[in-house]
């Protein structure tokens, strides 16, 4: 079992995180996406519902048509969802659609997940000037952070 560092304890990924339904799939994307070279993120501000306290939530689009086999998708998602667990107490409370726009191959993991890490890291810069905090984006290296 992986040892996660103590500033790190206690982050999860819980079924409250997630964006399962389609419909907010649908409103998300109707929103306007930040492009990249390979990802293209759609923000959508999360309303609290009876159900739910707000909070960031995580949906994936990562398809064949892009990631040809199951190991490069779910590499892709597994990473994708770490960068945003290790990050989610410092997130807007935000409806978040990450999207897979080109075709990738395994040497492009670390390039998709550093675009990734810069919009996750954009958007707590965002929300740290508008409530006028200084907060540090730069967060320990991860595994999936690979130098070339």
């Amino acid at each position: 079992m992986p040892v996660v560092p103590a500033e790190f304890a206690g982050q999860s990924f819980p079924r409250a995180a997630r964006l399962l339904e389609p419909d907010d799939f649908v409103r998300a994307l109707k929103t306007r996406a930040q492009r990249g070279q390979y990802l293209w993120v759609y923000r959508r501000a999360d309303e609290p519902s009876a159900r739910a306290a707000a909070r960031p939530r995580l949906g994936l689009m990562i398809g064949k048509k892009n990631a040809r086999t199951a190991v490069l998708r779910n590499s892709v998602k597994r990473r994708i969802r770490e960068q945003f667990r290790l990050r989610q107490a410092v997130l807007p409370d935000t409806q978040y659609v990450v999207r897979l726009s080109t075709a990738i191959k395994p040497k492009d993991v670390p390039a998709v997940i550093a675009e990734w890490m810069g919009a996750l890291d954009r958007e707590i810069a965002k929300q740290a000037t508008s409530r006028g905090v200084a907060v540090s984006t730069k967060l320990a290296p991860s595994r999936s952070t690979v130098s070339v």
